[in-house]
């Protein structure tokens, strides 16, 4: 078994030559199966609709039943679900492919996997994914991915219907081993240059032609060989199944966000003022609830964030986490914008509700009241929080920024701050259940003044652009061969 950081290092301290790398994607470059994902979304389908019922079917039997090695056991598999979907529309499982990886597959990418691929990216290696899977589970992770080529088991569609045959042969054992050569072949590469990233014996046909096999999250079969040829052995932890360490503080976390509800209900008995009762609140929420979710914050231009008040807070929004990681930074005299359906959710909702927060129906073209609402703040001496992307990302990638926080900073005279939220997603990712502790890398920009801003459309645009700037180095400076190279 190796760490992270040393098999990062390999990558960067391999030979300059071109080289292609192929991922597996079940437990490889995700935790768990994309099947069950798919199986999972396929019976809500057939439910809606009363389409599909014989392919849910099929794909429910996956849930209870493994599918081992065994070579006919998949094959068997793979020719059951193919005619079961005859006479379906592709564009139904497309559609039912995306629906999975966004309420199920996109929580469960490993950062681990994600570095290793960033790591190649950078070293220049040629990028696939090599999947028993149909291309309905593969291509929404190599998009996000960035990865442009895959290579999977394919049904036979004829127009724009399924036939129920699958086209020979499957990505599977040796079909692996064929549909890589096809790859290294046409990139000009021998497979003795070509890696292979696989958490299954059965694809040792493939780990043993390759030059660079990597056994990750091996199953007991591929460890014993991983370990009788020495090959790199890698394990993930960041997603899957949790420890009791992360139950615990998921649930601490939770209980802290209703205690610190109750400490505002009693404050407001006993007569304190609004303000004084949300900022003790922002204060709880901000130091206990980071300190039981185990967020340790690298801060960087922390003066920045009291240069100025009150002022416009800008973040990037990445996690359900960052509003614990701004409550920490912030400490008082500041009220958030949320939006309106929060303020409906039974474990969050009351707390918003008791710390001023600006709640904004997005589908709602006229805004004035919302502005007119946070003038207010801004003219009583209190400070604006506001994520302009208005939605989280899978990976942390920034999404367009809108124009409300620039409108508002040039209206009210004040200046935007913008902070910078690294990895609060190594937390708790879009659509996780279960919190990790984690080092969060914090950048907080110089305020930037209204004057200094020019157009509203120039300043959002020069705003987004440092982000994307500012991320990029980042995501480049946590790989740790960088320190190295």
């Amino acid at each position: 078994m190796i760490s992270l950081e040393q098999h990062l290092n390999t990558i960067v301290g391999a030979s300059p030559e071109p080289q292609v790398v192929f991922f597996d994607l079940d437990r490889t470059l995700i935790a768990g199966y994309s099947i069950l994902a798919l199986a999972l979304e396929t019976v809500r389908h057939g439910a809606r609709r009363g389409e599909l019922r014989e392919s849910a079917k099929v794909l429910r039997d996956t849930l209870r039943n493994r599918v081992d090695n065994s070579g006919s056991n998949y094959h068997r598999l793979v020719r059951r679900m193919s005619k079961a979907l005859a006479g379906v529309t592709e564009e139904t499982l497309i559609e039912l492919g995306d629906k999975a990886y966004r309420n199920n597959i996109a929580r469960t990418l490993y950062r681990e996997a994600i570095s290793i691929v960033e790591a190649h990216r950078a070293a220049g290696h040629k990028l696939v994914i090599i999947s028993a899977a149909s291309r309905y589970q593969v291509e929404p992770v190599a998009r996000v991915l960035g990865i442009d080529d895959i290579c999977c088991t394919r049904l036979e569609v004829v127009d724009n219907r399924f036939t129920g045959q699958v086209i020979a042969p499957l990505c599977y054992g040796e079909g692996k081993v064929m549909a890589a050569r096809r790859v290294a072949r046409d990139q000009k590469v021998p497979l003795s240059h070509c890696w292979f990233y696989s958490d299954s014996s059965a694809d040792l046909p493939l780990l043993k032609k390759v030059g660079r096999p990597v056994a990750v999250n091996a199953s007991d079969r591929l460890a014993v060989h991983a370990r009788a040829n020495d090959w790199p052995t890698l394990q993930f932890d960041s997603r899957g199944m949790p420890r009791l360490e992360h139950l615990a503080r998921t649930a601490l976390t939770a209980q802290t966000l209703v205690a610190t509800t109750a400490v505002g209900m009693l404050a407001k008995r006993l007569g304190a003022s609004p303000i004084r009762r949300a900022n003790q609140m922002t204060r709880l929420l901000g130091d206990v609830a980071a300190a039981f979710a185990g967020l340790d914050l690298e801060v960087e231009g922390t003066a920045n964030l009291q240069q100025q008040r009150p002022a416009i807070f800008v973040f990037n929004h990445q996690s359900l986490l960052d509003s614990i990681v701004l409550a920490h930074l912030l400490r008082e005299d500041v009220v958030a914008f949320c939006k309106r359906e929060m303020a409906k959710n039974p474990l969050v909702g009351p707390l918003l509700r008791q710390v001023d927060t600006i709640f904004v129906d997005r589908e709602d073209q006229d805004q004035r009241e919302v502005l007119q609402q946070a003038l207010g703040v801004l003219a009583g001496g209190r400070s604006l929080v506001i994520a302009p992307e208005g939605t989280r990302s899978t990976l942390g990638e920034i999404q367009p920024f809108k124009h409300g926080a620039f409108y508002l900073a040039k209206k009210a005279g004040v200046p935007i701050v913008p902070i910078v939220l690294h990895n609060v997603k190594d937390a708790l990712p879009k659509g996780g259940m279960m919190i990790r502790p984690a080092t969060i890398r914090v950048t907080v920009l110089p305020p930037l003044s209204p004057a200094a801003m020019g157009s509203i459309r120039q300043a959002c645009t020069a705003l987004e652009d440092r982000y994307i700037e500012l991320l990029g180095k980042s995501r480049m400076a946590a790989l740790p061969y960088q320190a190295s190279a």
